[in-house]
Formats: C-alpha cells, structure tokens, sequence
C-alpha cells in the first residue's frame, strides 16, 4: 500500500484511491487506526474490483454503510474509546441517512 500524504485532502484525514494508493493529511500521517481503516478499503477494492467499488460505493448507499462500517470496525481496535466520535463520523459524512445512535450499534456489531 502506497501512501501519499497531501494537504490539498482537506475533506477527509484519509482516502483509499485504489487498492494500493492512499491518500492521506499530513496532520494523520502517523495515525496506525487510520491506515487500518484505509488498508480494509484498500482490500474491499481488491475484493469487488475498483470500478465495481467506485461505482458501488458512490450509488448504493447500503454498499457505502457496509464498507464504511467494516472499516470503522478495524478503527475501534486502535481506538476502542473513540466509538461516539466514530459513530457521529459515520452518521453524517457519508450521506447514509442514518443518526450516531443507529450507526453506534452497527459498529458495536
């Protein structure tokens, strides 16, 4: 996994590209949870294929939840305290029309 980091990524501390490129913020560079996160995006990719991913992931909102929430998963493991600011991340920066409450239990499992 190649990882990039750029100031001009002010939307979001990290994105995965495709299956070996990630793009990250300088201010996250050393955060192990985040590239954690990143690698699972980097092995969805792999799994469905990058242009199957992308146009999943950008037209299927319960795509977007799954893929979203089994990253977030492997986040809590670094971060298991930060499960609310992970659960408000989820609830309203994906477009997934769920609240922190709901999206709390999903990543409770």
């Amino acid at each position: 996994m190649r990882i990039l980091t750029t100031p001009l990524l002010f939307w979001a501390d990290g994105m995965t590209v495709a299956p070996g490129l990630v793009l990250l913020h300088p201010r996250v560079r050393g955060d192990a949870g985040l590239l954690a996160h990143e690698a699972v995006h980097c092995r969805q990719m792999r799994d469905v294929g990058l242009l199957r991913f992308w146009w999943l992931y950008f037209s299927c909102r319960a795509f977007r939840l799954w893929a979203e929430v089994e990253a977030y998963r492997v986040s809590l493991r670094y971060q298991p305290g930060g499960i609310r600011h992970f659960a408000r991340t989820l609830s309203r920066g994906y477009l997934l029309g769920i609240t922190p409450a709901q999206a709390e239990r999903l990543l409770q499992g």
